[in-house]
């Protein structure tokens, strides 16, 4: 990867704020933003982390930075302009959240950030709530949650009241505390080893002797975790020796269980995180079709598949909404990773909570109905069809499966394990976010009778 060298880095904190203003102003992908910032500067280690703890963190605990705001300060948050409302997180969450960082710095660096990008009653604005929290921190708490249960769960978990309010119905709220809680954790970095190019035992071998730290998913055999010196793991993944994936996107693809030889269609494939794990199953040997809607999409699957040295994967732009009859019949296996509200990955994707309105959810049914349709229209007679999400969302899982089988009666369901004391009922398994200390996934397998 080519960084710029001839141009002034900023500081990690001045791209923390830049960042934060694209995320929550203009509706940028927050693991985006900080792709191209850490290929447009060349940051120290030190800066990196800060800069991805300070976005990441700002994110997560974003309802809550609000709400501190409005505790010091005599205007409405609505009334502030957006960069002194996103300097304002920036400075309370490293000091309320990083002790490591002096409170002086954290206030000077944001004063210092503010004077070069707004005028001079902001900046004195800025600082002024800076320093009054500081005198004030011990009085700033929240209320007793029986005053406001659902205002103090969504300030407490830092996730919209309508999302919890969704989550309680559906789980109890003992089980949304749980899912809420798994949300706001840090993600581990999980990594897929690329069996075509070496195995876990030779993979193990080589981070142990650079020093990284490793345990196994244990219901994964490909799958491993990375404990310690995750910065200088990302070589090995450039070189092709393993593949970045969360241990709950892993399921669908070991779900649907491909064979080498097979014919495989992969329908909304990029990146092609599932679509290269297949082709490594299959031992690189059969076919695998991998469409997806843009172009742009299908370079990144070809990148990927050639960096990892897989052959049999055939990348090309379809919209796999409309049918494409000369394809019928023709798959042993087809993966529908559908589109969806993406409720079960906050917690690496924290910015969906603050992008995600509860009227969207009505917008995905409908087209995953639709992709479900052709889908069928492309499995051979005893064939498989996996149908997943990464949402946590009734209405795009189990009453979408069930809407379907009711239309389509030469699916039946089949049941599956993931692991001991983890099976699918019906042919469907939600793995919620504490489970696997992943992401909140749905998986349903469905088979298509032989005799149809």
């Amino acid at each position: 990867m080519i960084r710029s060298t001839d141009k002034p880095v900023p500081s990690a904190r001045k791209l923390a704020y830049q960042a934060l203003y694209e995320i929550l102003e203009k509706k940028a992908y927050a693991n985006l933003i900080l792709q191209h910032m850490m290929r447009e500067y060349s940051l120290s280690g030190p800066e990196s982390r800060l800069l991805t703890e300070l976005v990441y963190g700002v994110l997560r605990k974003y309802n809550y930075l609000l709400y501190v705001i409005s505790r010091l300060s005599s205007y409405s948050l609505k009334k502030m302009h957006p960069s002194v409302r996103i300097l304002l997180c920036l400075g309370l969450y490293q000091l309320l959240y990083l002790s490591r960082i002096p409170e002086s710095a954290a206030v000077n660096e944001t004063v210092k950030i503010a004077k070069k990008i707004t005028h001079r009653g902001n900046v004195g604005f800025i600082n002024g709530l800076l320093r009054g929290y500081l005198r004030k921190k011990e009085e700033i708490t929240l209320f007793p949650r029986e005053e406001d249960p659902l205002l103090y769960d969504s300030l407490y978990w830092n996730e919209p009241e309508w999302l919890i309010r969704k989550w309680q119905s559906a789980y109890g709220e003992e089980e949304a505390c749980r899912i809420m809680k798994s949300l706001n954790e840090t993600p581990r970095l999980t990594v897929r080893v690329n069996t075509l190019k070496n195995s876990r035992e030779e993979f193990l071998s080589l981070l142990a002797e650079k020093k990284i730290k490793a345990e196994p998913a244990l219901w994964q055999d490909d799958a491993l975790i990375i404990t310690e010196g995750a910065h200088d793991f990302w070589p090995l993944a450039e070189a092709g020796l393993a593949y970045v994936q969360s241990l709950s996107s892993m399921i669908p693809a070991r779900v649907l269980s491909p064979k080498a030889g097979e014919m495989v269609l992969d329908m909304c494939a990029a990146p092609g995180s599932k679509t290269t794990q297949m082709a490594e199953t299959m031992e690189n040997r059969g076919c695998i079709d991998a469409w997806d809607l843009y172009p742009h999409k299908i370079s990144l699957i070809k990148n990927n598949a050639k960096k990892l040295g897989i052959s049999i994967i055939h990348a090309g732009a379809r919209d796999s909404s409309k049918p494409f009859p000369a394809l019928y019949g023709k798959y042993d296996k087809v993966l529908l990773d559908a589109p969806c509200s993406g409720l079960g990955v906050l917690s690496h994707k924290p910015e969906i909570r603050w992008h995600r309105k509860e009227e969207d959810l009505n917008d995905f049914p409908p087209l995953q109905e639709n992709l479900l349709s052709c889908a069928a229209s492309y499995v051979k007679k005893g064939g498989t069809l996996v149908y997943s999400t990464c949402t946590l969302n009734l209405a795009e899982n189990e009453d979408m499966v069930r809407r379907f089988l009711a239309c389509h009666r030469e699916f039946k369901p089949v049941d599956f394990t993931l692991y001991e004391g983890k099976s699918s009922k019906e042919g469907m398994m939600t793995i919620l976010p504490y489970e696997l200390q992943s992401d909140g996934f749905f998986v349903a397998r469905l088979q298509k009778q032989s005799f149809c």
